[in-house]
């Protein structure tokens, strides 16, 4: 991730614990706008939106009032081919519960990753920025291929997996924020 040229020129679906973070700080200032600098096309799935507090809707609400972020829903989005996310749905959910029995962390994930998963696998989106662990493991397992730019014609990638520490880094890296800062932000996912 060394030199990253930012923000990331493809769609990323951004998940609650992301959000939720940021609304722990006690110093916002620096971090109110700090996701659509890091990727160019931030997308909240209907689902992640129902997960968080009141100011978390209110802080998205204030990022789709003012065309920073798309609140993404999939049955606008998905008028012809809704079937198509409902089966995707439900493959990326019967992975996920394989993964987290595995990982002996059944139920760790809530309905906003699965619902992002399979929207960025029909949207082409290149990535998804969560600090769930399991997410990893079930774009590997599926696999959710997608093709870049929607350019059929090249190879297709993995979906891209941002936790939490891979953001901070393309922060610090990108230059978006001194190292300092950003490792406060990182530790309250820790605490």
């Amino acid at each position: 991730m060394r030199n990253s040229t930012l923000p990331i020129p493809s769609i990323c679906f951004i998940d609650a614990n992301i959000i939720f973070y940021i609304e722990q700080l006690k110093s916002k200032d620096d971090f109110l706008t700090i996701i659509e600098q890091v990727y160019e096309s931030v997308y909240i799935h209907e689902e992640v939106y129902q997960e968080l507090s009141i100011a978390g809707r209110k802080f998205v609400d204030e990022k789709c009032q003012a065309n920073k972020w798309v609140l993404f829903e999939p049955l606008q989005a998905f008028q012809d081919t809704y079937e198509d996310y409902r089966l995707m749905l439900s493959e990326v959910q019967a992975t996920l519960i394989e993964v987290d029995t595995r990982r002996g962390k059944a139920g760790s994930a809530g309905t906003g990753e699965v619902a992002s998963l399979a929207a960025a696998y029909l949207l082409n989106a290149g990535f998804i920025c969560s600090n769930d662990y399991s997410i990893e493991e079930v774009i590997q397992e599926i696999p959710l291929h997608i093709f870049i730019d929607g350019d059929d014609s090249q190879e297709p990638v993995l979906i891209t997996h941002h936790r939490l520490l891979d953001f901070c880094k393309l922060v610090v890296e990108g230059g978006v924020l001194p190292r300092k800062t950003v490792r406060k932000f990182f530790q309250i996912a820790h605490i």
